[in-house]
């Protein structure tokens, strides 16, 4: 158990980043080492497993495979609820639940709503811990109308108690005010409350001069400030992403703030009403196990029967009342499919012929500034909005996940393309990344080559599109080799095209200027960039020709 002596505010999983990922780990855990003892022996043996996985994403390190094990499992799977580590490895009825892979979201937020401060798993003191953290992140995203990271990081990290809510609620009111008013840059302006803040949280060590941390060897103020302030962003950004999992939570398009969804709303109200805020107190770690590993004893909207007929009667799918609850679920799930479909449909109509051009713009420059929730996710989603906007494919496909607002909820899993355009005669997937260096080359040289000759074999004349913030040294030559060599696995030389992000800006400026409307055209600029590979001295003289060939691409 980790020392939380010095915690002082509240903290969140930050691994994985995305909850969704625990799945198949959970799964490969509980299927080879049920029953076994949660060692040193198995912790290594489980993370040697997870990382020959095909699922597996990261660095494989060869030292600390426990250490790096626990810090998959000992967090978000065992204090959510999903597996047992004592005295066995064993799966829950909650992990049974999830694993079962339906209405996943319905179990994150069942599970989430649960976890609190204190608990026998997170022995702090009742005095200042007192807190469902997820219960009252939802109440105060509904009671302020939406909340940035930046709020997420510098006020709600804060609320370690209930007790402190009003006046949260009223800090975060007091910074919109005073942010209307600055008279410096809000980075600036940023940076000064962080430090107020930190300054107010950690008095105790700074007037002490304690300022060494984990993160680093450094004992000066300035560093210890600014490790507190990365923790504090990385804990909201946590919040954000497993919150989102909920799929009751939605990104507003213009300020990037997460919102109750408007679609979910009713659902949200249901929760704020009958969940009770005060944390249980349990007599032992016994009784907390068999309320957190439960599947059916925190209900939602959705488990009240006569509520949810109401739901899809206005959804205008209205129910027999003789129907079970998971067959009305079910109804549910289809009627909001339904929906997503049109508004995917809406979506793809509005972005054609470039009339969202400028949007698409300025929400690439906010990902260049980090200005965006999960920076990752925005650029797949914007990069699946500009191939869209392309217009005259038979098909764009982006494989993120969507939720009821038209916004991005999740990355595509790992086994498929981000994004798949089908233009008849020949197909192109699109790879985007945030990476940067060596951990870009590490990250994408083999999935992107994978997914590659996986769409190859439904369409032999394919082509791939690497956009990334900027191309890394290893990844531009590990591209240009296999470009060039016979490899059965990827069926055969791969057809892979990079390009910086602002290289694809630039790409979208010709196509609008040209007023492009040949697919053709995109693909004899490809073919020529796959060609010239061939032929071309080394990896930098190939960059370079990509460069002076896209200028014209689209004449």
């Amino acid at each position: 158990m980790a020392n939380l002596s010095k915690t002082r505010t509240l903290f969140a999983f930050t691994s994985p980043r995305t909850i969704e990922k625990i799945i198949p780990e959970i799964a490969l855990l509980t299927e080879k080492y049920s029953g076994q003892r949660w060692n040193q022996d198995t912790q290594t043996s489980f993370f040697q497993a997870l990382s020959n996985s095909d699922f597996y994403e990261g660095q494989r390190p060869t030292k600390n495979q426990d250490f790096a094990a626990r810090d998959r499992i000992n967090r978000a799977p065992k204090a959510l609820g999903f597996v047992n580590l004592n005295p066995s490895i064993q799966l829950t009825e909650a992990g049974e639940d999830l694993l079962s892979g339906k209405r996943i979201h319905e179990r994150f937020t069942k599970q989430l709503l649960k976890f609190q401060f204190p608990s026998p798993y997170h022995p702090l003191p009742k005095s200042t811990f007192f807190i469902r953290p997820y219960l009252e992140l939802f109440r105060l995203t509904y009671d302020l109308g939406g909340l940035s990271k930046t709020e997420i990081a510098l006020f709600f990290t804060q609320l370690t108690h209930i007790n402190k809510y009003d006046k949260v609620v009223a800090a975060i009111r007091s910074f919109r005010e005073a942010s209307k008013r600055k008279t410096t840059s809000r980075s600036i302006y940023v940076e000064a409350c962080f430090e107020k803040a930190i300054a107010k949280i950690y008095a105790t060590e700074i007037n002490s001069g304690d300022f060494a941390t984990r993160e680093s060897d450094e004992v000066t103020y300035r560093k210890f400030v600014q490790t507190k302030r990365t923790n504090m962003q990385d804990y909201a950004d946590a919040f954000f992403r497993y919150l989102r999992s909920t799929a009751l939570v939605t990104v507003e398009k213009n300020t990037f703030r997460m919102i109750i969804s408007p679609s979910k709303m009713d659902e949200v109200e249901f929760i704020l009403s009958k969940t009770p805020r005060l944390p249980i107190q349990f007599e032992s770690e016994d009784e907390f196990k068999e309320f957190l590993f439960s599947a059916t004893n925190m209900p939602l909207l959705v488990d009240d029967r006569e509520l949810l007929i109401d739901k899809l009667t206005r959804l205008g799918k209205p129910a027999r009342k003789t129907e079970s609850l998971e067959n009305l679920k079910d109804l549910l799930e289809e009627a909001e499919s339904s929906l997503l479909a049109q508004r995917k449909e809406q979506l793809t109509a509005e972005l054609k012929h470039f009339k969202e051009y400028d949007d698409i713009v300025a929400v690439f420059d906010k990902i260049r500034k980090k200005e965006v929730p999960d920076p990752a996710l925005f650029l797949e989603w914007n990069v699946w909005r500009s191939m869209v906007m392309l217009n005259y494919a038979v098909r764009v496909e982006g494989n993120f996940v969507m939720d009821l607002d038209g916004m991005p909820a999740n990355t595509a899993p790992g086994k498929v393309p981000d994004i798949e355009v089908d233009y008849g005669d020949f197909g192109v997937i699109v790879e985007v990344t945030m990476s940067s260096g060596q951990r870009q080359y590490e990250m994408e040289g083999e999935p992107v080559a994978r997914h590659f000759g996986r769409a190859r074999e439904a369409k032999e004349n394919m082509y791939c599109l690497f956009i990334a913030p900027s191309i890394s040294e290893g990844t531009l030559a590990h591209y240009f080799n296999l470009n060039r060599i016979n490899t059965k696995h990827y069926g055969g030389k791969t057809r892979i095209v990079p390009l910086s992000v602002p290289q694809f800006l630039e790409f979208l400026a010709i196509a609008r200027n040209h007023k492009f409307s040949d697919p053709r055209k995109i693909e004899r600029w490809l073919a020529g960039a796959w060609t010239f590979n061939q032929e071309c001295e080394d990896e930098v003289i190939w960059l370079e020709h990509i460069a002076t060939t896209m200028t014209t691409w689209a004449a």
